[in-house]
Parts: C-alpha cells; structure tokens; sequence
C-alpha cells in the first residue's frame, strides 16, 4: 500500500488496482476497471485555490498512472495469450513486412542492430539474413512472444540473434551500442512515441539509421469498420486505433523528425492479400491485437458475436476470397552526428 499526502487532510491511498481519496467531504473510491464508482467531485467546495488544483492534479495524476500501467499489463496480457497462434496464416503479412523493413538499413553485414518490441520474431529473423557478421538483439516484454521466436530461430538454426525480455519504455543498454535500430509495428503502443523513439535512437551510434512501421490509415478496412461497429452493438466503447496516430506519410514523418533524426523516407506499400474466407478473418481479430477486446465478452456472448460479425463479413468474398487491406508505412531517420 501507497500513501500520498496531496494536501491538509487529504490521504490518496493506492491498492493494488484502486484508490481511495479520504478527505473532509468523506471517501471516494475509484476503481481502475470499473472507471469512477462515486464521482471525485464535490470535495473541490472544501478547498480553494493552489490546494484544490494540487488535489486534483494529484488525482487526475494517479488515474493516468494506473490507466497507463493498466494498459501496459493488458496489452502484455494479450499478446501472451496469442503467441502460440501469432503466425497464423491469416497473419503474413507480418514476416512479409519484416523482409522489407530490414531491407530499408542497407546493412554491410557486420553491424549490430537493435529490434524493439520484436513480437514473435519477425523483423529479427529477417535482419539476421542481412547480418552474416553481426548480430540482432531482439527485446520484447511478453515472454509468450519470446518463447514462439525462440522456437522459429532454433528451428532455422540461427546463431546471429540475441532475445532479450525488456520492457522497451526501459532500455538498459549502453549509449550509442548499436549501428542501427527497428521497431516494427510497435512504437504506436506508447503514449509518448517521440520520447520512446528518442530513447530508442540513444541507444544507436551518431550516423546509424533507425526504422520504423506502421499501418497506413485505411488499413484492413472495411473489415476493421464493421468488427469495431458490431462491438459498440454489445455495448464495448469502440478503443482508439493507436496505429492511426502514425498512419500518413507526413504523420510518421513528423514523428521522426520530432525525435530528432534527419535524412527522413517514408514508402507506403501495399502487402494486401486474399484471405480464404470470413474464417480466415476470425483468425486475424482473435490472434492479434483484438484478442483483449473480444475478451471483454462473455463466453456466450462471444460466440453469438462471432456467428453475427462473420455472417456481415461473408458477402464481401468473392471468387478469390476475401481482400485484406493491408498497407505499411516504413520510416527510415538518421541519427545526427554527435
């Protein structure tokens, strides 16, 4: 148990996911699941000026630190959940990127290179093809998506690739360790890209080149539209897609560039392919990033969801399957000269 003291007679007790606010007015009690179960207002009466904005500051501080952490757990959560079934078919478009993303550092071939929020190990079996003399230090916080590139690496005998569980808002490696970076489709999990970027690049030499990838902004559509659409039907607040924070050419430019790298390209391609059929679709939202979302489900009403999403779903297959919309923005910066 935490106990800060916020103002005279304020307690801010934090445990383990809820807090509760003891001051004159009474006890206010907020819940990190279940948002605010009495509202935290009304105490403001009991207080003016500087004291009353630093108790709310130091409320409003704490929800955000929990929702952060919260967030951060659940996405960890999650992707733990789809490791074993993360290299799906469905899912290709995923090592087909890798391929291009590692393409986009020119490497010589000797350098050491740092793969940041390395999944299942994608980007990081495709720069060890580039690397006969260097080495990939791949990190990533979710041990099940360590353990499935574990496994594809020794299935390919690869020797040239070093996994590391690290959370990469936290990188402990020395300033300057590594010739170049990458991060594919990952930066967009943090709230602040350009300071994770920037702590990303600190761990590059000056001169090294550091790429990343997003999705580009009508990615999967129309079939993310009608998932999201059938969701807010069950009652599920439709999430901000994060990816669509960098889903332009001048959006992941202007990241980069806010990071403080220079010599900035930016190529969109399109890795669209024909799915089999609306089940093939099914293994796209329920192996990757909308796992946690379905979750929200109960049991039943997951089923009765899937049955009604993939029967508005059916109707756009056509002789060769279904069109899954997938374009990829790769950025490519350069760290200044020190």
């Amino acid at each position: 148990m935490l106990v800060i003291i916020a103002a005279p007679t304020l307690l801010i007790v934090l445990e383990g996911k809820n807090v509760r606010v003891a001051h004159p007015a009474g006890i206010y009690f907020y819940n990190s699941n279940e948002r605010l179960r009495y509202p935290l207002v009304g105490y403001t009466s009991f207080y003016s000026g500087w004291t009353c904005r630093l108790m709310g500051i130091a409320i409003l501080t704490l929800r955000m630190s929990m929702e952060q952490r919260d967030r951060k757990e659940m996405i960890k959560e999650t992707f733990n959940t789809v490791a074993p079934a993360y290299d799906h078919a469905a899912l290709r478009f995923f090592p087909e990127s890798a391929r291009h993303l590692a393409a986009c550092l020119a490497l010589q071939g000797d350098e050491q290179v740092l793969d940041v929020a390395c999944g299942t190990g994608n980007a990081a079996l495709a720069l060890s093809a580039h690397l006969p003399r260097g080495q990939v230090t791949a990190i990533d916080f979710s041990a099940g998506m360590l353990a499935r590139a574990h496994e594809k690496t020794e299935a390919q005998g690869l020797r040239n690739i070093r996994f590391v569980e690290m959370d990469m808002q936290s990188l402990t490696f020395a300033p300057g360790q590594f010739d170049a970076a990458v991060s594919a489709f990952g930066i967009f999990f943090v709230e602040d890209m350009t300071a994770q970027l920037r702590h990303i690049a600190g761990k590059v030499r000056p001169g090294g080149r550091i790429a990343v990838s997003g999705f580009y902004e009508d990615a999967f559509m129309p079939l993310v539209e009608l998932f999201l659409r059938r969701m807010e039907a069950y009652g599920i607040e439709r999430p901000p897609l994060s990816w669509k924070r960098i889903s332009s050419d001048e959006k992941i430019s202007a990241l980069l560039a806010s990071a403080g790298l220079e010599n900035i390209e930016v190529r969109c391609l399109d890795h669209g392919y024909y799915l089999r059929d609306a089940g093939d679709w099914w293994q796209v939202v329920w192996n990757a990033g909308f796992r946690g979302l379905l979750n929200l489900l109960t049991p039943i009403d997951r089923a009765r969801f899937q049955e009604e999403h993939l029967a508005e779903i059916q109707p756009l297959c056509g002789s060769e399957g279904l069109w899954l919309d997938v374009k990829v923005l790769y950025a490519v910066g350069v760290k200044p000269a020190a």
